[in-house]
């Protein structure tokens, strides 16, 4: 049976529970209904303005109901939507809007100013009244809220499973972002199995804290959409606050949460998880990256009743590959599994720097394999061709490996349990980030002759932070680093401690020692424990 589209669950729960909150951010709700009205109005809006199938249009907004509405009635259209960060350098926007030439552009009156020059490129369509907007932009938008007479026939939908759905950024070693593209049927094949394996219904609450350009965000929007529950927006705010996020997911009454697991440690830390709190929640997901057993046996010591799933799965992937619940609780100095295969057709093998099967117990590269695997990078096929590979091991002409760069081993019960990365590529705050990336926007700093990134241990219990070893000029102010960087960089991806070095350590072969900077950096950690 094909899979239906995304965008067919809205309409099913529209015509079934039109009344019913789809959707809301603590200032606002939409029910299936309006969710279903507003989104047709958007698709016929884009159609209007001479999107076709396939064109990309890009949504910065702020975390809100309006970010729901934009998605759906991009898909409606039968385009691609493209989230950016509404934080994120002008720079960096501009350099993507540059690569993906969308032909239109949904924001507001805040991060239009982003969007330098697109007015003159593209339409323009804003979610609230257009007097707010600033006034030299009006010519070319369009508001959601506006009367004007956009027909009553249906928008046809004319996408199909394998269109593209969206195409979401990531970290790119060159400092160029990557486009992953995801198509309606990658999406599919994951929200299908998601709602079945953890039982997602018309009860369920189920709370976003992932921006809308983290592919974690799938889940919460497409789960929702798919099981008729109602998805509750954590806003930026709240989840930089962890006792003002509690509060919000116990008024929300949230039943089910994949949230990154960073997050599930500051919460931790700050002495929020406490017994009696949050009990409507009954299933925690916790992805983007590894989650320390410490924490995670507080949460589940405090909470036994919750259910605890630990999710694995890159943005090449459609977000989930693997996964595994955690049983009970496990033993202080134990890894938590990433577990087995979750989709149907997804498979999982080890391999060695030669390309070939490892045996169990022993390391090898994370390669996956199926139909919920990204059709590469937008506009650069040299790094599709270098990250999805033929697959060596199937009999299926055409079946391509995607090359995660994590290192795994498969245990003897058959899960896989995460070692760590065999390239510079780290894990903050559930984003993927080439560290070469950051280490390339540094030296383009004056005075800056070297740099060596990496991700160290806070010294505030589980908690990491990405560091940077630097070499230049004894006059390097970090102030003036951190400022070039906040015009260059996501916050995210700046470094929260510098370290200045006359020279940094060398191989013979002449390439930065990052073993020897690691040891360095420990060996500094220690005399500043015992200077306490």
């Amino acid at each position: 049976m094909t899979p239906r589209l995304m965008q067919n669950d809205l309409e099913e729960n529209a015509r079934r529970r039109p009344d019913a909150i789809a959707v809301l951010d603590g200032s606002r709700s939409i029910s299936y209904g309006e969710l279903s009205r507003l989104s047709d109005n958007l698709a016929k809006y884009l159609k209007r303005a001479g999107v076709s199938r396939q064109d990309r249009v890009v949504f910065i907004l702020p975390r809100s109901v309006h970010c729901v509405t934009a998605i759906l009635g991009i898909l409606k259209a039968d385009a691609v939507y493209v989230p950016l960060d509404p934080k994120a350098p002008k720079e960096r926007i501009a350099r993507i809007l540059d690569e993906c030439r969308p032909a239109a552009v949904i924001c507001d009156s805040s991060t239009i100013l982003h969007l330098s020059g697109i007015s003159e490129k593209a339409p323009v369509v804003v979610p609230g009244p257009l007097s707010e907007f600033p006034e030299e932009f009006r010519s070319n938008a369009f508001s959601l809220e506006d009367p004007a007479d956009l027909g009553t026939q249906e928008p046809l939908c004319r996408n199909t499973e394998t269109d593209l759905a969206y195409i979401l950024y990531t970290s790119g070693s060159t400092g160029r972002p990557k486009g992953v593209q995801i198509s309606h049927l990658n999406i599919r094949l994951y929200i299908d199995w998601a709602v079945e394996c953890f039982g997602i219904d018309p009860g369920d609450r189920v709370l976003g804290t992932a921006p809308f350009h983290f592919d974690m965000s799938t889940f919460d929007i497409f789960a929702s959409l798919r099981a008729g529950a109602t998805f509750c927006i954590a806003t930026e705010p709240l989840t930089l606050f962890p006792a003002k996020l509690v509060e919000f997911m116990e008024a929300q009454e949230v039943t089910i949460w994949k949230g990154v697991s960073s997050l599930l440690m500051y919460m931790a830390r700050a002495g929020v998880v406490r017994k009696g709190r949050i009990p409507s929640l009954n299933r925690v997901l916790f992805a983007g990256e590894s989650l320390s057993t410490a924490v995670l046996i507080e949460w589940m010591e405090t909470f036994p009743e919750k259910k605890f799933f630990n999710i694995y799965g890159p943005t090449e992937a459609t977000g989930g590959s693997l996964y595994y619940r955690v049983p009970g609780l496990p033993n202080p100095g134990e890894r938590i599994p990433i577990g087995v295969p979750c989709k149907a057709g997804t498979r999982v093998c080890l391999l060695d720097e030669e390309g070939r099967p490892v045996p169990d117990g022993e390391a090898g590269e994370l390669c996956i394999a199926g139909p919920s695997l990204s059709r590469g990078y937008f506009n650069d096929p040299e790094k599709t061709v270098a990250s999805f590979i033929s697959d060596p091991m199937s009999r299926e002409p055409g079946e391509r490996l995607y090359r995660t760069g994590d290192l795994a081993l498969r245990r003897s019960d058959g899960n896989i349990e995460f070692i760590g990365r065999r390239d510079n590529q780290i894990k903050y705050m559930g984003y993927r980030i080439e560290s070469e990336e950051i280490e390339r926007h540094l030296m383009s700093v004056n005075g800056v002759r070297e740099a060596a990134v990496f991700l160290i241990d806070s010294g505030v219990g589980e908690v990491q932070e990405i560091a940077a070893f630097l070499e230049g000029e004894a006059t390097l102010d970090r102030r003036n680093i951190h400022g070039e960087l906040k015009n260059l960089l996501p916050a995210y991806m700046i470094p929260k401690r510098f370290i200045y070095l006359e020279k940094l350590p060398r191989s013979d072969r002449g390439k930065i020692d990052r073993a020897a900077l690691r040891e360095l950096f420990a060996n500094m950690a220690r005399n500043d424990v015992q200077a306490r």
